[in-house]
C-alpha cells in the first residue's frame, strides 16, 4: 500500500473528506476493493491491520532535576497544567484516538504515578530499576516486551490538540522548525523518502527532534534487536534512545514529522511551564501550601547545579562466584592480612587512630625511598583520583582521557562541570597500544588542565613505557598527569616514581590495595605527589584516618612478597594460557595483558549472545563497544574457572 492509499482510507476510516487531488487514488482504492462508496471495506481494514497502533509507551522514570525543588516532591509527569497532569492529558487523548494499552515506564517517585495508574484500567505500570543508573533508553529496554506498532511518548510532552492516531504508515519523530540556533538534536540532512540521515546536537534554519516518535514493527524488531546486543556497552548507559537511533540512523530510520511551535510544548524547566502557563505557579503554591515545606525547598535549589549530572554505578551483582566482571583479585588475599581482622583488638574499632604518623605511609616510604610528606593515604585509588579532580578541576577545564577507558573518570569530569576528551589506545598485532604521539597532540590542541594515564590499561591491559609517559609528564608541564596504577604488581614495566617525583611537579600517582593485593573490600589506596601537592590535597581528605584495621591489613599485604610475588606469576600463567586457548578458537583475538583480565575481539560471533551463555552457565563478564563492534573483558580467576570459562567460550563458537 502507497502512503497516498493510506490516507485516503484513513481519511474514509475517519469519515473525512476526500481533497479533489486524491480522485486517482481514490479510484485505485475502490479498484482494489479497499472503499466502497467512501467507505473502508473489510478487505480495506484488512490491508490497514499492518498499520494498526499496538500501543503507546510512556517514558516516566527520569529525576527532572531541572525543575527542582518542586521534582524533589514530585515527578514531572504528575505537574498539573490546564486541569490535567501531562501524563494524564496524554494518556486521555491516547484513549480519545482508540489506543487503548498504555505503557507507563517508571522510575524516580514511582509510587506517586501508582496511586494514578489506579484510575485507568488498561494502563500497565512497569518499573525502570536502572533510571539511576542510565539514561532512558533503559525505559525502553524494560518495556521491550511491547515494542511494536508503538508511540513512544514522554511525560513532559504537551499537545494542545491530539496528535494521536489509530492507524500510523511509516515510523517517524516529532519535529518543529528553528530559525534561530537551539541546542536540541536537529536534522541536518534526510533522503528523497524523508529519512533523516543526520542528526546533531545544535543548530539554526532547521527541523529539531521534540514530542513524540512513532515505532513500526519492522522498526521496533530492529531497534529491539540492537538495543538488547549492545545494553550492556558502557557508553550506551548514559544514552537518550535518540542517541542510540542516531549510532544506527542507517538502520532505524525514521522520518520527520512537522509540528508547529504551538501545536507541541516540551518543558524543561518550571520556568518553561510558567512562561507558556503562569497560572501554573497557583499549582505550585498549592502544592507547598504549608510554609515551612516552601522555606525548606528553596534551600536545595543549589542542587540544580548537578540536573544534568550522572552516577557513575557499578553493575549490582548478587553471585560470590564467577565473578569475572569487575576485576577483583579472585585468588584471595595473603594469609597474614587476614590474621589481622582475627586478631583486631577494641581499640582498633572503637578509637581514632590519633598517633603523629600513619604506619602505613611510614611503610610505603621505607619501601619506596619516597618521604611521607609526598604520600597520602585514602579508601582506593578511585578516591585519590576523585579528590585530586575536585581540587584541580574548574568548571570548563579538559581532561584527557583514553579511549577506550574506565567511565568513572568521565563521571567525575562531569561531576566537575568540565569537559572530556579523548586519546587512543588502539590494538596492535599481539597487544593493545599507547598513541603516544596522538595524546601529546590532542594534550596541545585541548591544553587539557588532566591528563589521566591508566597503565597497565583498563580495559585492554595494554602499558605505556617509561619513555613514553615521561614525555607525556615533560612535554605537558601546565597540565597535571594523574598515572592510575590501579594494576601495579602484574606488569614487567614499571616506573621510577621518585625520580619522577623529584623531577617533574605535574604528576600524581594512584595506587590501590583492591587488585593485586586483594583487598577490594578493605577499600584502601594511596597517592604519591609533590609535598606542595599532597599540602593541597589534604584539603580534600577525612580529617581521621582510613580504617585501622584496613591500614594494618595494608601493611601486612606489604610485607608478604613471596606471597604476592607467587600470586602474580600464578596470574601471569593462568592469563597466557588462557589467551592462548582463546586464539585457537576462529573469530576470536585475544591481546596480551599484563594486568589480571583479558580483553578480547570477536569477528563473527554473537558477542551479547556469548555473554548471555556464560551468565547463564554462572560466568558474569564485561562489554565493551569499539567502533560499533562489542568486545569483552574477563578477569583472570583460577585454573579451573578459567577452563570452565574457555570450554564455555568453545562450545558457543562451535555451536
Amino acid at each position: 500500500m502507497t502512503e497516498k492509499e493510506f490516507d485516503v482510507l484513513y481519511a474514509a476510516h475517519k469519515g473525512s473528506d476526500f481533497p479533489p487531488s486524491a480522485a486517482e487514488t481514490v479510484f485505485m482504492c475502490e479498484k482494489n476493493g479497499w472503499l466502497s462508496s467512501g467507505k473502508v471495506t473489510e478487505a480495506g481494514y484488512e490491508a490497514l491491520a499492518p498499520y494498526k497502533v499496538d500501543n503507546a509507551i510512556i517514558m516516566a522514570a527520569g529525576r527532572s532535576r531541572r525543575c527542582m525543588p518542586l521534582s524533589n516532591y514530585l515527578p514531572k509527569g504528575l505537574f498539573e497544567i490546564k486541569g490535567d497532569t501531562m501524563v494524564e492529558r496524554q494518556i486521555k487523548q491516547l484513549h480519545d484516538a482508540g489506543i487503548s494499552q498504555i505503557i507507563l515506564v517508571v522510575g524516580y517517585l514511582k509510587e506517586k504515578y501508582y496511586e494514578m495508574a489506579k484510575k485507568y484500567k488498561n494502563l500497565i505500570v512497569i518499573d525502570n530499576t536502572e533510571w539511576q543508573e542510565k539514561n532512558n533508553i533503559s525505559s525502553l529496554y524494560a518495556a521491550r516486551e511491547y515494542l511494536g506498532n508503538s508511540y513512544i511518548c514522554c511525560s513532559d510532552n504537551w499537545f494542545a490538540h491530539n496528535v494521536y492516531r489509530d492507524y500510523v504508515y511509516d515510523s517517524y519523530y516529532a519535529c518543529k522548525y528553528t530559525d534561530e540556533f537551539i541546542d536540541e538534536y536537529c536534522v541536518k540532512s534526510t533522503d528523497r523518502d524523508g529519512y533523516m540521515t543526520c542528526v546533531k546536537k545544535g543548530g539554526e534554519k532547521c527541523w529539531y527532534t521534540i514530542g513524540e516518535a512513532f515505532f513500526s514493527r519492522e522498526f521496533s524488531r530492529k531497534f529491539t534487536e540492537l538495543m538488547v546486543k549492545e545494553y550492556y556497552d558502557p557508553e550506551v548507559k548514559y544514552m537518550l534512545w535518540d542517541d542510540f537511533q542516531i549510532r544506527h540512523i542507517d538502520e532505524l530510520k525514521l522520518k520527520v514529522k512537522g509540528y508547529s511551535d504551538g501545536e507541541c510544548k516540551e518543558f524543561d524547566t518550571t520556568e518553561d511551564i510558567l512562561q507558556f502557563y503562569p497560572n501554573f505557579k497557583d499549582f505550585i503554591d498549592q502544592f507547598f501550601q504549608e510554609e515551612e515545606l516552601l522555606n525548606s525547598t528553596a534551600r536545595l535549589t543549589y542542587l540544580s547545579n548537578y540536573a544534568d549530572t550522572k552516577q557513575y554505578s557499578v553493575v549490582s551483582t548478587e553471585q560470590l562466584s564467577g565473578r569475572l566482571h569487575v576485576n577483583e583479585n579472585l585468588f584471595g588475599p595473603s594469609p597474614k592480612c587476614l590474621e589481622v581482622f582475627h586478631n583486631a583488638t577494641m581499640q582498633d574499632v572503637s578509637l581514632y587512630d590519633l598517633t603523629r604518623e600513619d604506619e602505613l605511609a611510614a611503610e610505603i616510604s621505607r619501601l619506596t625511598e619516597i618521604s611521607t610528606d609526598s604520600i597520602f593515604i585514602h579508601s582506593g585509588s578511585s578516591d585519590v583520583i576523585k579528590t585530586i579532580m575536585t581540587i584541580v578541576l574548574n568548571a570548563d577545564d579538559t581532561v584527557l582521557i583514553s579511549a577506550p577507558a574506565w567511565n568513572y573518570y568521565k563521571s567525575v569530569v562531569e561531576l566537575r562541570h568540565a569537559k572530556a576528551e579523548y586519546y587512543d589506545v588502539r590494538p596492535g598485532t599481539d597487544s593493545y597500544e599507547f598513541d603516544t604521539q596522538g595524546l601529546l597532540k590532542k594534550a596541545k590542541e585541548t591544553k587539557a588542565r588532566i591528563i589521566i594515564i591508566t597503565t597497565p590499561h583498563n580495559p585492554t591491559g595494554a602499558v605505556i613505557s617509561r619513555s613514553d609517559l615521561e614525555a607525556v609528564i615533560k612535554e605537558n608541564p601546565a597540565s597535571l598527569v594523574i598515572v592510575d596504577e590501579a594494576y601495579l604488581g602484574m606488569s614487567d614495566v614499571t616506573y621510577d616514581e621518585k625520580f619522577l617525583l623529584n623531577a617533574y611537579t605535574n604528576v600524581v600517582f594512584a595506587r590501590t590495595f583492591s587488585k593485586l593485593y586483594g583487598l577490594a573490600g578493605v577499600r584502601i589506596g594511596y597517592g604519591l605527589c609533590t609535598p606542595m601537592a599532597k599540602q593541597v590535597f589534604k584539603l580534600d581528605l577525612n580529617p581521621f584516618r582510613v580504617s585501622n584495621l584496613g591500614r594494618k591489613a595494608a601493611i601486612a599485604a606489604l610485607a608478604d612478597k613471596a606471597y604476592y610475588s607467587q600470586l602474580a606469576n600464578t596470574i601471569s600463567g593462568i592469563r597466557r594460557n588462557f589467551i592462548d586457548g582463546l586464539n585457537r578458537l576462529k573469530g576470536v583475538k585475544a591481546f596480551d595483558s599484563a594486568a589480571n583480565f583479558v580483553f578480547i575481539h570477536f569477528d563473527g560471533i554473537d558477542v551479547q549472545g556469548l555473554k548471555d551463555y556464560l551468565a547463564e552457565n554462572g560466568i558474569l563478564v564485561r562489554l565493551w563497544t569499539e567502533g560499533g563492534q562489542l568486545s569483552m573483558r574477563i578477569t583472570v580467576a583460577p585454573k579451573e574457572e578459567m577452563d570452565k570459562t574457555l570450554r564455555l567460550i568453545q562450545q558457543f563458537c562451535a555451536s
